[in-house]
C-alpha cells in the first residue's frame, strides 16, 4: 500500500465527541446518548453492538442527521452537520450517505431497475441514465437475470441485495446500515455481510453497521460496544479471527 493509500485508510469519516441526546421533557425525559464518543474510518467497518434500548438507533440517526444533538459535535467526511442548516443538511445527506435498513422499504410497483433508480432521480439525473447505472449496478451484485422483476418475485437475500444496490447507486462515501441481518437466516446474512466487504467496502468508504447480531461480528475492522447511551470500549479486529 502506497503513502497515500494509508493517510486516506486513517482518515475519520465520523467523529462524535461528547454527543448528548434525551427525548421528553419532566418526568418522562429519558437520556438516549450520555455523551458519546465515537469514530469511524475509512476503509473500514464498523460495528456498533449492545442491547436493546442502549441508544444505537439514536446515535445512527444523529451521525446521518435524522436527528440533531442536544450537546457535542458531529462531523461526518469532514463536515460538521451543525454548520449545515436549511436545505443544505439533506442534500449533504443525499450525496454522501447511502442506508440499507432492516426494513427494505422496497416500492412493489416497481421493478429492480427502478427502486434501486430513485436516489438518482431525485438528484435531477435523466431517467435513461438513472436505469442505466441502476442496471450496471444490479449486474455487479450478481441480480442480471432479475432485472425486469418486482421485488416480491425475490428471496429475501436477493431483496437484501437490491436495497444494498440503492444505497449504493449515488456513490456515497459512507454507507449506514441498521441491523442488516435481523430478518436474514444465517446463510443469507453471511452472503450480505461478504457482499458489503468485499464489494462495498473501499479506502474511500466507510460502513458502519449497527447490530445485535454477534454471528457477524467477525466482518468488523473495530467494534464500538455501547450501553445505557455511552460508548463502553472499542475493540480492533485483531480480536476476532475475520472473515474475508
Amino acid at each position: 500500500m502506497n503513502h497515500i493509500d494509508t493517510q486516506i485508510i486513517n482518515r475519520d469519516a465520523v467523529f462524535c465527541s461528547n454527543v448528548v441526546k434525551a427525548f421528553g421533557r419532566g418526568e418522562t425525559r429519558t437520556q438516549a446518548l450520555n455523551g458519546v464518543n465515537f469514530s469511524a474510518r475509512l476503509g473500514e467497518m464498523t460495528f456498533v453492538i449492545g442491547p436493546s434500548g442502549c441508544g444505537k438507533t439514536t446515535l445512527l440517526s444523529i451521525i446521518t442527521g435524522v436527528l440533531a444533538a442536544d450537546l457535542g459535535h458531529v462531523e461526518v467526511l469532514g463536515t460538521s452537520l451543525a454548520e449545515l442548516k436549511g436545505t443544505m443538511l439533506p442534500r449533504f445527506r443525499g450525496e454522501n450517505i447511502g442506508l440499507v435498513l432492516q426494513q427494505f422499504n422496497l416500492l412493489p410497483a416497481l421493478n429492480l431497475v427502478e427502486n434501486v433508480a430513485i436516489p438518482l432521480i431525485l438528484q435531477g439525473v435523466r431517467e435513461r441514465e438513472a436505469n442505466e447505472r441502476s442496471i450496471r449496478l444490479l449486474e455487479e451484485l450478481g441480480l442480471a437475470h432479475h432485472l425486469p422483476k418486482h421485488p416480491y418475485e425475490l428471496s429475501v437475500g436477493q431483496q437484501q441485495r437490491v436495497a444494498v444496490a440503492r444505497a449504493l447507486i449515488h456513490e456515497p462515501r459512507l454507507i449506514v446500515c441498521d441491523e442488516p441481518t435481523a430478518a436474514l437466516d444465517a446463510e443469507t446474512g453471511l452472503k450480505v455481510m461478504h457482499l458489503l466487504r468485499e464489494t462495498v467496502l473501499s479506502p474511500e468508504r466507510a460502513i458502519i453497521v449497527v447490530t445485535h447480531d454477534d454471528r457477524i461480528e467477525p466482518f468488523a475492522d473495530r467494534i464500538a460496544y455501547m450501553i445505557d447511551g455511552r460508548i463502553e470500549q472499542v475493540v480492533g479486529c485483531d480480536q476476532y479471527e475475520r472473515v474475508l
